[in-house]
């Protein structure tokens, strides 16, 4: 956003701002980025159904799928930070095309996998570091783009993943059944080269920019000031032009010495590494707290996907059919979650970390009581409830990240973000799922990962809190000066 100033004589100051056009080639954008989630973002979901035969006949079973996944998980999570520095040297148009490129060329490398090995390198790296890049990136265009509508903006980004988890499992089945592992990995990656049409819909925000204009009150002093400032030549005060005058050359022994002290530049490798990843970010406690608490929530949600379909096979003693149900119930609900709570946050303007706190409690509550049902009609019922709360976790979890940094940090924070939940994503499950083999009870594995978000409640809500007090006793301080004669 650029700013234009002009005094006007009536002490009033008009400011001409270009904003982001919260729409316009935006849609565009997000329609971009829907079509590319729905054809690789998806892949993250089909790994078990599309891979799961073939790891078998190259002699791995769960071990060498854990592998795998978690090679993909690593990849891509440790690809943020990498992404968010190419969006500053380039564009988050390159970067998305290079991911979207980067998922197409893995899927289509894994159908010609012949041991484990092949498949980390094409699924776990490739796909991996592609899916990275293109939530990295996609993000910073999107961010961009929208101002007021953000939230509702992306939401529907991820309305394409969502569609993407409910209908290309059915896909990828039909495919295998007539085509095979080969043929399915072939099709499955032409369908991902619509991932890169889309990418090239995310055009540079500064060719679409709205010019406003808006009066705004001026201090009489900093109006004598600009006054001043203008009536000098060239527009510099005579303090500056004295500070920026070179002192005079130095004769010594006949040659000429300039006396001009050169400005220090930085050469070294680590500072230019040390702006490029904006690591400046991680010495605000704020930001850290905002990241661990991203991190922890995706953990919760993650870990609970994971063993939701054998509690309700051990648990509940449903049939496959009523476990496909009762998922698809939790799809259905999470898209509609993505299109309805993110324009009620931008109605009434709710801070995007205000909803993860709210949305927390919410799956507090219904996670819980959903691990004492047994009964269909309940389950399916809690469980759409549950996919609706869990949508604002997906949706408001990188607006958390973006709305405690300056715009041009938000490649790099996002970036860090990712790289937080690679670090923490794969131990804490690891942890939950020790808890499960341990104690032998879903329940108490269920109220673990509910304690994630209880943690996350204790170190935000204090510091929201503070926030929200400090930004009523600034509002009535500029009140009062408004008041005054």
């Amino acid at each position: 956003m650029s700013e234009k100033f002009a005094l006007m004589p009536n002490g009033k100051q008009k400011i001409i701002k270009y904003v982001p056009p919260d729409g316009g080639w935006g849609w565009l954008v997000l329609t971009g980025t829907a079509l590319s989630n729905i054809f690789n973002q998806s892949m993250l979901s089909l790994f078990s159904l599309l891979y799961g035969d073939a790891l078998e006949a190259m002699g791995h079973k769960t071990q060498g799928a854990a592998v795998v996944l978690s090679t993909m998980l690593f990849t891509a999570n440790f690809g943020g930070p990498i992404a968010g520095a190419l969006v500053k040297m380039s564009s988050p148009r390159m970067v998305a095309l290079a991911g979207a490129c980067s998922c197409t060329l893995g899927i289509f490398l894994s159908g010609f996998s012949s041991n484990i090995v092949h498949l980390i390198l094409s699924y776990g790296v490739l796909l991996g570091l592609g899916l990275g890049f293109i939530q990295n990136s996609s993000f910073v265009a999107i961010n961009s783009y929208f101002k007021l509508r953000k939230s509702r903006a992306v939401g529907l980004a991820n309305v394409g993943t969502g569609v993407g988890q409910t209908l290309m499992p059915h896909l990828v089945r039909y495919l295998l059944e007539n085509y095979g592992f080969r043929g399915a990995c072939l099709i499955l990656s032409s369908l991902s080269l619509h991932g890169i049409a889309g990418t090239l819909l995310i055009d540079p925000v500064e060719r679409h920019l709205k010019k406003v204009e808006i009066e705004v009150e001026v201090d009489e002093k900093l109006k004598l000031l600009d006054e001043k400032q203008r009536n000098t030549p060239n527009g510099i005060s005579e303090l500056k032009r004295s500070d920026i005058q070179k002192k005079p050359n130095i004769t010594t022994n006949g040659r000429t010495v300039n006396n001009t002290a050169p400005a220090p530049q930085e050469n070294s490798w680590l500072k230019k590494l040390y702006h490029l990843f904006d690591i400046s970010l991680l010495s605000s406690p704020r930001f850290l707290n905002i990241i661990i608490g991203t991190a922890l929530s995706v953990t919760s949600i993650q870990n609970f996907s994971m063993i939701y379909p054998f509690f309700l096979q051990k648990v509940a003693l449903l049939d496959k059919q009523q476990t496909a149900t009762c998922m698809s119930s939790i799809a259905a609900a999470d898209i509609a979650g993505r299109l309805i709570l993110p324009t009620f946050q931008d109605k009434y303007k709710i801070k995007a970390r205000w909803m993860l706190i709210m949305t927390s409690i919410w799956l507090i509550i219904t996670r819980q009581i959903l691990a004492y049902q047994t009964d269909m009609i309940v389950i399916m019922a809690m469980s759409s409830l549950y996919g609706f709360g869990r949508s604002m976790i997906v949706v408001a979890r990188n607006i958390a990240i973006s709305e405690n940094c300056n715009p041009e940090q938000v490649p790099a924070a996002v970036g860090l973000g990712m790289l937080t939940m690679g670090i923490i994503v794969p131990p804490a499950g690891y942890f939950l799922g020790w808890i499960r083999d341990i104690t032998s009870s879903y329940i108490l594995c269920i109220t673990a990962q509910n304690i994630l978000l209880v943690v996350l409640l204790i170190t935000w809500v204090p510091d929201m809190l503070y926030v929200w007090l400090h930004e009523k006793r600034e509002n009535k301080k500029d009140i009062s000066k408004l008041q005054l004669p």
